[in-house]
């Protein structure tokens, strides 16, 4: 099993089985409410006999196949559910596995001892601290006064627009600043190693000193059945577990050459690591290389769910501006050049570059996070919205933020004035050249990255507005606020069950789901929740891994009309910030057809030129090189080398690059070869898409620990996962076979203008038995009841 050097034995509890009371505790240590409700008698399943003998049951395709390896096998076995209703023969449900084992667990070096340091050398380097902050303030408002900010327009400002953020997330990095600039203060005051640096100063804690304002509070946990827009004590332990504006967990311990903030960037012997734009001009590739049987939306929901659960905010500038590191196409001097500044060096000899004398390309580091133990030591780095796939991208991680979406009037989201049901409009954001159509606003900033990713949040603005209307008539003496909860709190877990039901699969295989307990049960509550797996992020999920998806992008993306012909092909540099296709008269719909049609990218170090040259190039000639800043995003969060990430996941840790043989191709290890001098200095990104996929997976063998072992985090260690039972936000065993009915396919048909067919399971291409189906029908691609909600329990 992946990731079973160091195991966290999980002992997991049926929830379901035990009532609980309020006032009493749950297995794992948290206090619960359940309501439990009577449970309507199912129809029975029709019995049949699978292709190899097996005895099954007769059922829909989109509710039998899991894994697409199985959709072939399936076929040889057809069957009738009813006269209405053709099927497969599903074979027996494997039992769900309770006692779960697996995950990666944090790895915590030994501290080395340290010098005897004192209470009054600990305040004395935080007032030091408080002091640089203060400097850097100055000199910030120095930069903004002599206009050295990104010009507007520029890839430079287009990028830093991804990285939108609030006053509130800006100060937690200030207060975070101050406790690296102290840490950094106190290494050169004692002359600490990096190892001491790293592991030794943490034993020493904040508390007392003139920056003890900075600790992060104990919030209060109020009794409710509905998620806090922020996260916090979704974990009634730990509080603060995945809560938005929080630190990023590791697994390994972060690698700054330092030991506490300054980037990796020297090689085992010493001599500086490879430019990352020399890397990724030598390894990767621009070709196109097309999985023949999976569609755009595999690489479409997994930036969508990204946006769901990780926005490493970066740093910025007085009043919010956007830093800067380069100018004519060279370094800023140093008078200019803003302390947060990583600019990436462009070999003078460059390819692409080199045509517009560019040697500089523009990086600016993440703003740092509090630590959580109150502590000193290493820069974290933040999450600035919720860690769980709890549909924020919806309705934003803060109260504010969801506020602003809100009519305020029968549970609804705010849409366009015009009959076209689109998101608000942004005309801060961007306009077109008419200066009539605008960007959008949505719960996360990044919605008008691409015109896809904006249609993807329509659609759920207007599937929570269809649960409201549906439900406002079923309970018409529901308030405004219950609409809106009850409503978010059903498109959370059709989100959640799209992603293990009909996503993860396809990403992480047959063999990774069911060894972890992923795979939904197909009635029923299921066993899992533990108060004691941590279910934020990690940061070299967010930072390297799930970034996986770059890969699968391609760089034109298609339109389609209703009889299948490609109507247009919308250059990626171009429609970057610019979702104005969305007006055109069946413009909507086309994009729909386009991302469930269009056959997506492999996994593989192909990438288009839109991505590594045309990167938010928008009007410019050139734009910024997509995986050069991921390799130095990698580097300035101190994430250890690739080798590493190897060992932790259960591979042998190479010793020489021939030892990379097991996972790689030959061609890709000679070039990683000719680009570093060790094979301990591989970057983890580069590492990663540089394997070959695991059997039944998209991803290679290091990523799919990786992101695997977030998923069943954020599957196991999350107390209002849809599928738990017994809980106060748990759903009646009705209602929670209603959401077993959510597909993307319906989704999609119920939220476009006027799609009329779609294949049940969309993320696969439509062939003989995943052919297109109406949408007004309900006879492949089943509709969800909202009946089981009439009365429903709710909290004022």
């Amino acid at each position: 099993m992946l990731g079973k050097v160091c195991v966290v034995a999980l002992t997991v509890t049926l929830a379901a089985a035990q009532v609980m009371f309020p006032g009493e505790e749950s297995p794992g240590g948290t206090s619960s409410s359940a309501i439990f409700f009577p449970r309507e008698s199912q129809r029975p399943e029709v019995p049949c006999t699978t292709y190899d003998g097996q005895q099954g049951a007769c059922r829909l395709l989109l509710k039998c196949a899991t894994f697409y390896a199985e959709i072939a096998e399936l076929s040889r076995s057809p069957c009738t559910i009813s006269s209405e209703q053709q099927g497969v023969c599903c074979p027996p449900t494997k039992e769900p596995i309770v006692d779960v084992s697996g995950l990666i667990s944090k790895q915590h070096p030994v501290a080395p001892s340290v010098p005897d340091i004192q209470f009054p050398d600990l305040n004395k380097a935080c007032e030091m601290g408080v002091q640089e902050v203060n400097q850097k303030d100055d000199f910030e408002a120095f930069l903004l006064q002599n206009n050295v900010v990104a010009k507007k327009g520029s890839p430079t400002s287009l990028h830093a627009q991804l990285f939108q953020t609030s006053e509130e997330i800006v100060k937690q990095a200030k207060d975070a600043s101050k406790n690296i600039a102290a840490s950094v203060i106190l290494a050169k005051e004692f002359n600490l190693n990096k190892e001491q640096g790293g592991f030794g100063l943490p034993k020493f804690g904040i508390q007392n000193t003139v920056i003890e304002d900075t600790c992060p509070e104990e919030p209060i946990c109020p009794r409710t059945k509905y998620r806090a827009l922020d996260a916090t004590c979704n974990n009634r332990r730990h509080k603060n577990w995945g809560r938005a504006g929080t630190a990023f967990q590791r697994i390994l311990a972060a690698d700054y050459d330092d030991g506490l903030n300054t980037p990796r960037s020297t090689s085992q012997s010493g001599a500086p690591l490879p430019s990352p734009r020399l890397i990724s001009s030598k390894v990767i590739i621009d070709r196109d290389n097309l999985y023949a049987n999976f569609t755009m939306l595999i690489m479409q929901w997994g930036q969508f769910l990204d946006h769901d659960v990780t926005h490493t905010p970066i740093s910025k500038g007085k009043n919010m501006s956007d830093i800067t590191c380069c100018i004519n196409g060279a370094f800023r001097p140093a008078s200019e050049m803003h302390p947060e500044c990583l600019p990436i060096t462009i070999p003078s000899n460059d390819h692409f570059y080199s045509k517009f004398n560019q040697q500089c390309m523009d990086f600016v580091r993440s703003m740092p996070a509090v630590r959580p133990a109150c502590n000193f030591g290493p820069r974290e780095q933040m999450n600035q919205i919720t860690a769980f796939i709890d549909a924020s991208n919806v309705y934003g991680s803060s109260v504010s933020e969801s506020n602003e979406l809100r009519t305020f009037t029968g549970g609804l989201l705010k849409e366009s004035n015009d009959p076209k049901h689109l998101l608000p409009p942004k005309p801060s954001e961007c306009k077109d050249s008419t200066g009539q159509k605008y960007c959008f606003k949505a719960g996360d900033s990044r919605v008008n990255e691409q015109p896809q990713l904006a249609v993807m949040h329509t659609v759920w603005m207007r599937q929570h507005n269809r649960l409201a209307r549906e439900l406002s008539k079923i309970n018409p003496g529901w308030t405004d606020e219950i609409l809106f909860q009850e409503s978010r709190r059903i498109v959370a877990a059709q989100m959640q069950h799209i992603t293990y039901n009909e996503y993860l699969p396809i990403i992480l295989g047959g063999t990774f789901m069911e060894a972890f307990g992923l795979v939904p049960r197909k009635a029923g509550y299921a066993p899992g929740y533990s108060d004691n797996i941590d279910p934020s992020i990690n940061n070299v999920f967010a930072t390297a891994a799930f970034r996986y998806g770059h890969t699968l992008i391609s760089g034109f993306m298609q339109t389609f009309g209703k009889f299948g012909t490609v109507i247009d092909s919308l250059k990626l540099s171009k429609h970057q910030f610019s979702p104005f296709s969305l007006y055109q008269p069946g413009g909507f719909d086309a994009l729909i057809r386009g991302f469930s049609t269009q056959p997506s990218q492999k996994f593989d170090h192909f990438f288009s030129e839109e991505l590594t040259n045309h990167l938010f190039a928008g009007n410019n000639p050139f734009g910024m090189d997509l995986v050069s800043l991921n390799i130095q995003r990698g580097r300035e969060h101190g994430l250890p080398p690739y080798n590493q990430w190897r060992k932790i996941c259960d591979l042998p840790l190479a010793q020489t690059f021939n030892d990379l043989s097991d996972v790689m191709d030959a061609q890709v290890i000679a070039q990683l070869q000719t680009l570093y001098e060790d094979v301990n200095d591989i970057d983890i990104f580069i590492g990663g898409i540089s394997e070959k996929p695991k059997r039944g997976s998209v991803l290679g063998h290091t990523f799919l620990c990786i992101v695997g072992d977030q998923f069943a985090r954020l599957r196991l260690g999350d107390r209002f996962y849809y599928e738990n039972g017994g809980l106060e936000p748990s759903f009646s065993e009705d209602q929670l076979d209603e959401i077993r009915q959510t597909s993307l396919a319906r989704i999609l048909c119920d939220n476009s203008d006027n799609i009329e067919m779609m294949q049940p399971l969309a993320f696969i291409q439509a062939h003989r038995l995943n052919k297109r189906a109406s949408c007004a029908s309900g006879r492949l691609i089943p509709k969800v009841s909202l009946a089981p909600w009439r009365n429903e329990p709710v909290w004022a």
